[in-house]
């Protein structure tokens, strides 16, 4: 019997698909469409059981950062088995970046302990299983353009860039 778990919900920046485990969130799929959301999951979901009340922490936490809580998202326990180490540090660099700022790929491969290895940092981003926790909306080319982003595609990348900035000024004084 399989321990993982699945659950979807909408936001205002497309359909939200989960996949846990006892080991934390293995996925998180941002898509316009619930099928597009559920299919991003792979075959993953397939045998997992439905269980909203285990992602309501997840859930709530996407909710609060969509609204401008920029540490929302924070806590949640992610599942790395079988990461590779470089992505592994890829993502924990990636995390460090501050909301409503953004970072070269080049600065991603520094981070994470290999300054040559962009295209390995891009890679990593290409792959991460968990946008907006892993906000790889956040890293850039060093032209400073926005490049690929498999969840939403590049409107919601930069909507999502825009939010944080608006977010991270504050409220507007009078």
């Amino acid at each position: 019997m399989s321990k993982d778990r699945h659950y979807m919900f909408e936001t205002p920046v497309g359909w939200v698909a989960l996949l846990g485990s006892n080991k934390g969130l293995r996925r998180l799929s941002l898509k316009p469409t619930p099928e597009e959301a559920m299919d991003d999951l792979g075959g993953l979901s397939e045998e997992a059981t439905l269980d909203q009340d285990w992602f309501l922490p997840v859930q709530k936490g996407v909710e609060r950062y969509l609204e401008g809580d920029p540490r929302a998202l924070d806590d949640i326990e992610l599942d790395l088995e079988q990461t590779p180490r470089f992505f592994r540090a890829a993502w924990d660099a990636c995390r460090e970046i501050p909301a409503g700022e953004t970072r070269s790929y080049a600065w991603l491969a520094a981070q994470a302990g290999s300054p040559l290895a962009v295209r390995a940092a891009g890679q990593a981003m290409a792959r991460n299983r968990w946008p907006l926790i892993v906000p790889c909306h956040r890293v850039i080319g060093s032209n400073g353009g926005l490049h690929g982003y498999g969840a939403g595609g590049l409107k919601v990348k930069a909507q999502l860039l825009e939010m944080e900035r608006v977010a991270a000024e504050g409220p507007v004084k009078s």
